[in-house]
């Protein structure tokens, strides 16, 4: 199977290694396209092997794309940025996969796209067709925000592999992205493409995201609303780019000092007649509940927005939801604690700290939910103790004591005073600070 990485590139000498290297035992060819670099990434991608050509830069991204594509001899098109990878387990997987598709009913597949910040943790998700066929009407479109398609206008057969593979990208951190966002390089070409096509409602959608990335909301919801206006009557159910518009103008509706539920609801059901699948929208409303401190119509929300996730999963939707998952089980917690629900708090906690079991917050709910009036009562302990164990593992130091420091300091002091006896022996109990079971 001979795949070409192919990817173009300026100024990349910090993420040029990585960008060959991850795939350099897989790939037949490796090319890269500089439209302009005035660092060291030419020299590198030469060092590394790769095969190097020079593009002109002439504001247009599909253009460049294009360019690399038409040098590639590859019977497959591997196409990541410089600031993207795969993990090894996963780039050994890939051409596996990609030999196991039938020619006749795939012409690329579908990933996952785990988007990074600087320490490293995923803040949102996605998906990217960047596997494809080299196939002479299969090119890309568009200046900025470019996409593949098939020039003849057929549809692609796009297969659906975002369970077994993802790409990481670090683009959206560091020096970088700020200067991307200083030179209003996105704005321009936004502005060149909806000069071609002023009914393009996708780059309307995506010039709301350069103002709201900027901090200027009353103008992204401008654009956020012309997009909705310019928006077919019917969406595709996996239109990301229309979901992340709602969903973003639904964000600032709900943010705002003096937000009305009877302007976020009428944006709200526009959305979800038009997505009916998408998480995000009622993931939104949710957060504007709680923030509002409504916790009973919060619970609604959330519970309908990770319903929607567990059936219908995150390819092509569900993006802010399933990157911020932890904070959406969080958020449910404290909802369900405020409104009494005690069941749905202990279910939601423990989903929670199977996930994080040092969230101490939630654990703290956990704790007051089940141990609220049993204060004294000692004949409960021992079954609460119980539960516990299945989520902290006893035999770690570390985990008794954040289990016993989080009871004795969210109201809990009876039951911590009962851990201390059962769970520390006495030389433990002296080098904390206590006193055979007592603070």
């Amino acid at each position: 199977m001979r795949i070409s990485q192919c990817m173009i590139v300026k100024n990349e000498e910090k993420n040029i290694e990585r960008a060959l290297s991850w795939g350099k035992p897989l790939m037949w060819e490796q090319i890269v396209v500089d439209t302009g670099s005035t660092d060291r990434t030419v020299e590198l991608a030469q060092k590394l092997g790769a095969q190097v050509y020079h593009f002109p830069w002439i504001d247009d991204f599909a253009a460049a794309k294009n360019y690399a594509i038409e040098q590639a001899q590859g019977e497959w098109i591997a196409f990541l940025d410089a600031d993207e990878y795969m993990m090894p387990e996963d780039a050994k997987s890939l051409v596996e996969m990609i030999r196991g598709l039938d020619p006749t009913r795939f012409d690329g597949i579908s990933t996952g796209w785990q988007q990074l910040d600087g320490e490293g943790r995923i803040f949102a998700s996605g998906t990217q067709i960047r596997f494809f066929r080299n196939l002479p009407d299969i090119r890309y479109r568009r200046k900025i925000h470019e996409q593949l398609e098939s020039i003849t206008g057929r549809a692609l057969r796009i297969g659906d592999v975002v369970a077994s593979l993802s790409i990481f990208h670090t683009g959206y951190q560091g020096e970088a992205y700020a200067e991307k966002t200083r030179s209003g390089r996105n704005r321009r070409l936004i502005e060149k493409e909806l000069q071609e096509h002023p009914k393009d409602y996708e780059m309307m959608g995506y010039m709301g995201d350069e103002y709201l990335d900027d901090g200027e909301r009353v103008e992204a919801e401008a654009w956020y609303r012309r997009a909705v206006m310019h928006m077919p009557d019917q969406l595709s159910e996996e239109d990301q780019r229309s979901a992340a518009t709602y969903t973003r103008l639904l964000m600032i509706l709900t943010e705002k000092e003096e937000a009305s539920w009877e302007a976020v609801d009428k944006i709200y059901r526009q959305a979800v007649e038009k997505m009916p699948k998408e998480a995000d929208f009622d993931y939104m409303v949710g957060r504007f509940f709680a923030a509002s401190e409504d916790a009973g119509q919060a619970i609604q929300y959330l519970e309908l927005a990770l319903q929607k996730l567990n059936t219908f999963g995150c390819s092509n939707r569900a993006l802010l939801l399933a990157g911020n998952l932890k904070e959406a089980y969080d958020l449910l917690v404290r909802c369900c604690y405020e409104a009494g629900e005690s069941q749905k708090c202990v279910t939601y906690a423990v989903a929670y700290l199977q996930s994080d079991r040092y969230g101490m917050t939630v654990l703290s709910r956990l704790l007051l939910t089940l141990v609220s009036g049993k204060e004294g009562k000692e004949q409960e302990y021992p079954q609460i103790l119980q539960f516990f164990s299945g989520l902290y593992d006893f035999s770690s130091l570390r985990d008794r004591l954040f289990l016993w420091k989080t009871a004795q300091q969210g109201g809990c002091e009876d039951f911590a005073s009962y851990m201390a006896e059962k769970l520390f022996t006495s030389q433990e109990r002296t080098a904390i600070g206590l006193e055979e079971g007592k603070k």
